[in-house]
């Protein structure tokens, strides 16, 4: 019978915590892995690999702009951002 593979998925809010430690010496063990490094802030995974192929990609991140003269303190882009990008901190959103 043949194996259909496996995902495995090592993630963590926190830095520090050794997902990329554990998920390079995973794809390194395993027969036929891939190695995607999803990380964001510091895509590190390569350095133990040296692969042939690289696919890197520019992400654009749209930032929320509040318009202050228009703004009267209720909440509203807080509560309706779906995405957490906003905070309110001393009655002003942010």
């Amino acid at each position: 019978m043949k194996s259909k593979g496996v995902k495995i998925a090592i993630l963590s809010g926190k830095g520090g915590t050794g997902k990329t430690l554990v998920s390079v010496n995973l794809a390194s063990v395993a027969e036929k892995s891939v190695y995607i490094d999803c990380d964001v802030e510091e895509p590190n995974g390569h350095l133990f690999f040296k692969p042939e192929k690289v696919r890197e990609e520019t992400i654009f991140v749209k930032i929320p702009v509040i318009n202050e003269s228009l703004c009267n303190g209720c909440r509203k882009c807080v509560d309706f951002c779906k995405f957490n990008a906003l905070a309110f901190i001393k009655n002003k959103p942010y």
